[in-house]
């Protein structure tokens, strides 16, 4: 057996525990604990440079956790240490599922930093590892933007329910009757800010109510009468509450909505520096109608090069839209859970961009609406799903082969036209290649001359641009 060492890491915020193991499973030393900082991990490079030397071990794999942020620093120190270029090194940054599951293959096994760094270093032992991957760092700087506007929309949702809840008790009708069609849109918070129960928005007088509105929308309603004694009737059905509590609460919503606007104000100035990043970044995703700078940004952040994932079924696995089947003997299940053990981002900003793409993009919206009507349970995050997931395909046609997308009348026209060129030009190729073949070969090889002038004839036809046209990339 080859002589190799794998040298497993427990990262976390203090110290990282090191263990080595040899091809056989046999400890090589002590479990060493080293500071999480560069002067300890200068001490680790050290620490591995002697052991490869003392036992002559002839490669190196090291393996960790990517547990929070903690793991990349070391990560990236590693894998640009000038010490370890002299070895056969391989770093990998493992999902710490695969490292779970695996621990469950040692029972009874105690739960601490030294028996994970032994669980990390013999998982790297029984081999079939993802690959080695460095992500560029305008990739990371990319995807520190994204990441933070996904969490800031996560909160913005949070509190949107939150807030829901509250209005319950101080406008109990808000809720179920929806006034408006944006519960927390300019004049919805407008309202909810100025009155803070629905028993003192029940006492204003409905000429008073339509005045605030026509205010507040701008004149945007298109019968303000009917709004009016929309709302009227909602703070009058609502439940009436102590108004000791009601102000309570209506300091609590009033604070939450200060706290919304300037989430939403966060986001926009996002959506402004991500755009501005974009520029950078030449990409064909931009050419779909209903995918703008910001969703590109996420999906292209997450995925890096693309190159890295050998066809669109790994990058759909990689993002989690794939679903599990069930079988056993003559069973198969009907129910086939989405896996959603892949990157939580990235599947993200494939959902949001498949929802942008049904208002913008007519194909993809014929396709949820077939989707929708296939089943009635679940139908729109069953078809929203599938949705995203033939988004996938599309876009790793696309990031793969650096093509702009088109649409399927323009993709028929562009095909068409293509095999006009090839039919109309093919003879003359033909005949210029027989000139070249003596008379006796030419009946023996026709079929091949024929063969190689198509070939030849539709490789001049194809335009050499850095963003060519694509006319199959959707299925």
């Amino acid at each position: 057996m080859s002589n190799k060492l794998f040298v497993g890491i427990d990262v976390s915020l203090k110290e990282n525990q090191l263990q080595c193991l040899d091809a056989d499973g046999n400890f090589i030393s002590k479990s060493k604990r080293f500071a999480n900082n560069l002067p300890g991990t200068m001490d680790m490079i050290n620490y591995l440079k002697s052991i490869m030397d003392k036992g002559n071990f002839e490669s190196l794999t090291i393996g960790m956790e990517a547990t929070s942020s903690y793991w990349f620093p070391l990560f990236h120190t590693l894998a640009s240490s000038n010490e370890l270029k002299n070895y056969s090194v391989e770093i990998l940054s493992l999902n710490p599922k695969l490292i779970s599951n695996f621990r469950k293959a040692y029972t009874d096994m105690d739960k601490n930093d030294l028996k994970d760094s032994f669980v990390i270093a013999d998982r790297l032992r029984f081999g079939r590892l993802p690959e080695s991957q460095t992500t560029d760092a305008k990739y990371l700087a990319l995807q520190r933007l994204t990441r933070y506007r996904f969490f800031l929309c996560q909160t913005k949702a949070q509190l949107k329910n939150y807030t829901c809840s509250l209005l319950f008790l101080t406008f109990s009708e808000w809720n179920r009757v929806k006034p408006f069609s944006d519960m927390f849109g300019t004049t919805a918070k407008n309202l909810l800010k100025k009155f803070h129960s629905a028993k003192k928005l029940a006492e204003v007088p409905i000429n008073e109510l339509k005045n605030m509105l026509a205010s507040s929308s701008k004149n945007h309603f298109r019968d303000i009468e009917q709004k009016s004694i929309l709302v009227n009737q909602t703070a009058k059905h609502s439940f009436s509450i102590p108004d000791i509590l009601a102000e309570q609460i209506h300091f609590i919503i009033k604070l939450n909505l200060q706290l919304l606007n300037l989430i939403e104000q966060h986001i926009d100035r996002l959506n402004k520096k991500i755009s501005k990043l974009m520029k950078k970044f030449k990409n064909p995703l931009l050419s779909i109608p209903g995918i703008g700078p910001v969703l590109a940004a996420g999906i292209i952040a997450e995925i890096g090069d693309i190159s890295r994932f050998p066809g669109q079924a790994q990058l759909a696995k990689y993002a989690g839209l794939t679903w599990r089947k069930i079988q056993s003997g003559n069973f198969t299940g009907d129910l086939t859970p989405l896996t959603r053990t892949g990157n939580a981002y990235l599947r993200y900003y494939f959902i949001q961009a498949a929802q942008s793409m049904i208002k913008h993009n007519s194909e993809y919206r014929e396709y949820y609406k077939r989707k929708f009507k296939e089943t009635s349970r679940h139908p729109h995050k069953r078809a929203l799903t599938l949705t995203a997931r033939k988004l996938v395909r599309l876009v790793y046609a696309l990031l793969s082969k650096n093509q702009l997308y088109l649409s399927p009348e323009e993709r028929k026209k562009h095909k068409l036209r293509q095999k006009e060129v090839i039919e109309n030009q093919t003879p003359e190729i033909v005949e210029e290649k027989s000139k070249k073949i003596p008379v006796a070969a030419q009946k023996n090889s026709t079929k091949k001359v024929k063969t190689l002038g198509v070939a030849a004839k539709y490789t001049r036809t194809q335009p050499k641009l850095e963003h060519a046209l694509v006319y199959a990339v959707n299925t």
